[in-house]
């Protein structure tokens, strides 16, 4: 053990020192996820309190779909980092391993979840780490009952303190790396919403400049992987994204999540006269996005807003009001764009959509069109263009439903015979994407009250997309 040194490629480093219970990366083929994963291993082991004989005991699950896949697989990668003699030794009829360095002692075992015999033995093992590679293919059921048989080793009897490291925090943990699952399943919604004890990693494309584990493969590893391939097959392996739903198509598959989301949060531009723009979908479930047009001539977006079951006044006066009197917005300009149709009068009242918002301080225009294909371009021009070599879009990570609905939520609908809808699917995602559509299409003809426009030449073309 002495003669490995290892330090993580920076798309992996979060991941490898994370301290919550539960840690999973998601990305392309080749990234070397399994070997921060195998490495994590002796950093996680090493820091266990020691026992009361001074040795620092731990016991690791390693889990996969099958045997086989250990044996052919994930054994075989184990075994080039800890050399079966060197590093410790392994029992090959146990599938066990016994990690031996310095006053480190940790027990490695495989288990193959195709056999009923090992996944009864899982469930009653006391164990200190969880590990799954390939996470994508692990049972939802088994991942959550793998999670209440950590922490159990070392007990207090072997060492005192129990699992903890040498400051007396729990030191348990899960962790896992996977090419990405595919859209609609149990493990993309766990990985777009992670619990608070969870992290979720996600690294970027095998082709994009932020690819910084190219030196350990060949030349053109990942364009000559892409020759002949399917699309859905690249966005997976190469580009690290989400696999195809199974109940259709995304609009927006220019949208790539390393790319347009922002890392951290993002803070309004209040030198700018450029104001912030809510696009804003009406009816009984309103929802809006609140951007802005920063001094690069990009569309930023800092915030979003959904309903369910609520008035257009209680959404502006419970919602919106409230959000834009924080001190990140306070004292802004505001612009609300919406559907042209929020014009036309009430039978009641004889009151528009309109005029209940202009009612409550705010000014409002309608969205230049309401054509669905006007709609998309217009967010497809944002999604595919740069600004000075950065996106021309970012979105802030807390906009988790707006992100969501790029990725493939907002879709279109696959019918029963096989062909696909001609207009997006009406779900938990369209109306937010809907009154974003406004908002973009407002930015296209760029931005009221004075503001500058974007130079042409300051915006270009994306040749790739996927990059």
């Amino acid at each position: 053990m002495s003669g490995i040194q290892y330090t993580p490629p920076p798309s992996l480093l979060d991941y490898f020192i994370s301290d919550k219970f539960i840690n999973l990366v998601m990305g392309p083929v080749g990234s070397t996820k399994t070997t921060a994963m195998i490495l994590k291993i002796a950093h996680e082991a090493a820091r266990v309190a020691p026992c009361r004989d001074g040795i620092r005991r731990s016991r690791a699950i390693w889990i996969r779909q099958s045997r086989e896949q250990l044996r052919d697989t994930s054994i075989p990668d184990f075994l080039r980092w800890y050399p079966d003699g060197v590093a410790g030794t392994f029992e090959k009829t146990n599938y066990k391993y016994t990690l031996k360095f310095d006053d480190v002692e940790c027990e490695v075992l495989f288990r193959g979840l195709d056999d009923p015999g090992d996944v009864r033995r899982l469930l009653s093992l006391q164990a200190t780490f969880g590990i799954a590679d390939e996470f994508r293919e692990l049972n939802p059921e088994v991942f959550m009952a793998l999670q209440g048989r950590l922490g159990r080793y070392p007990s207090k009897a072997d060492n005192g303190v129990g699992c903890v490291d040498d400051n007396g925090v729990q030191i348990d943990k899960f962790w896992g790396a996977s090419n990405p699952p595919d859209y609609d399943t149990w493990w993309e919604e766990y990985l777009q919403n992670p619990p608070a004890n969870a992290a979720v990693f996600f690294q970027p494309s095998g082709v994009s400049p932020e690819a910084d584990w190219l030196q350990y493969l060949k030349d053109g590893y990942y364009e000559n992987l892409m020759e002949g391939k399917p699309q859905n097959w690249i966005d997976v392996y190469v580009h690290g994204r989400f696999g195809a739903s199974l109940s259709g198509k995304p609009v927006f598959p220019a949208f790539n999540r390393h790319i347009h989301v922002a890392k951290h949060t993002l803070i309004p531009n209040r030198a700018s006269t450029n104001p912030l723009i809510i696009g804003h979908d009406f009816g009984l479930t309103p929802a809006c996005t609140i951007s802005q047009i920063d001094p690069m001539g990009r569309l930023v977006t800092y915030a979003e807003l959904t309903s369910d079951g609520m008035g257009e006044l209680r959404f502006l006066r419970e919602k919106l009001k409230p959000l834009l009197a924080t001190s990140r917005f306070a004292g802004m300009p505001v612009l609300i764009v919406g559907d042209p149709a929020g014009q036309q009068r009430a039978q009641t009242d004889e009151k528009s959509v309109f005029d209940i918002i202009k009612s409550e301080g705010f000014r409002v225009v309608a969205a230049s069109t309401n054509s669905i294909s006007g709609r998309i371009s217009a967010v497809d021009s944002w999604l595919t263009r740069s600004v000075d070599g950065k996106p021309a879009h970012i979105v802030d990570p807390s906009c988790t439903t707006l992100i969501k609905g790029f990725g493939g939520g907002y879709r279109y609908k696959i019918r029963t015979n096989g062909e696909m809808d001609d207009k997006p699917e009406k779900n938990s995602y369209s109306h937010l994407l809907d009154g974003h559509q406004y908002a973009c299409l407002q930015a296209n003809g760029n931005v009221l009250f004075g503001a500058k426009k974007t130079p042409a030449q300051a915006i270009q073309k994306v040749r790739h997309v996927y990059i």
